[in-house]
C-alpha cells in the first residue's frame, strides 16, 4: 500500500521523528548546538530517549501493517497519544531549562516535531479508517448480491 496517501502521512511523521536523533535540540549561546543524542546522554534525559525510540519504531511499524487496517488504526491512535505525551515532556523540560541546562539554553525547532508527527499520524489514521469503511461497504454489497441469487 505504498501508493496510498496515508502512507505518505505516516512516512513523513516517521521521517520527522527519526530526524530528531540527528538535529540539534538545544542551542547554548550563539555558536554551540547540542544534538538530541548528546543532550539525552549528558543530562540524563532517559525518558525522552525512550519516548523517541518507541515513537520512531512505532511510526515505521505502522506503515508496514497495511494488511490489518484495524490494528493499524489502533497503533496510530496509540502512537498519537504517546507523541502528545512526549511533547508534554519536552515542554516541561523547556520550562525547566534554567535548572537542567543553564539559563541561556534555547530549544530549537525540531522540539516541536512530535506534535507535528502526532497530527500527521492522526490524519493518516483517518484515511486508513476511510479505506476500512470502503472495504466493509463493498464487502457488504457483494454479500447482499450473492444472497439475492
Amino acid at each position: 500500500m505504498i501508493q496510498r496517501i496515508q502512507t505518505l502521512f505516516l512516512a513523513i511523521a516517521a521521517g520527522l521523528l527519526i530526524s530528531m536523533f540527528f538535529t540539534p535540540m538545544v542551542r547554548l549561546g550563539e555558536d554551540t548546538t547540542i544534538p538530541f543524542v548528546a543532550v539525552a546522554a549528558a543530562k540524563g534525559f532517559t525518558l525522552t530517549t525512550i519516548f523517541q525510540i518507541v515513537c520512531s519504531v512505532l511510526s515505521v511499524a505502522v506503515i508496514f501493517m497495511y494488511r490489518n487496517r484495524i490494528r493499524q488504526i489502533r497503533l496510530c491512535n496509540l502512537n498519537s497519544l504517546i507523541l502528545i505525551g512526549y511533547q508534554v515532556i519536552l515542554a516541561v523540560y523547556f520550562f525547566q531549562r534554567s535548572s537542567k541546562l543553564g539559563e541561556d539554553a534555547l530549544f530549537t525547532v525540531p522540539c516541536i516535531f512530535p506534535i507535528c508527527a502526532a497530527i500527521l499520524t492522526f490524519i493518516g489514521m483517518r484515511y486508513i479508517a476511510r479505506d476500512e469503511a470502503l472495504v466493509m461497504a463493498s464487502t457488504r454489497l457483494r454479500t447482499s448480491k450473492k444472497a439475492k441469487r
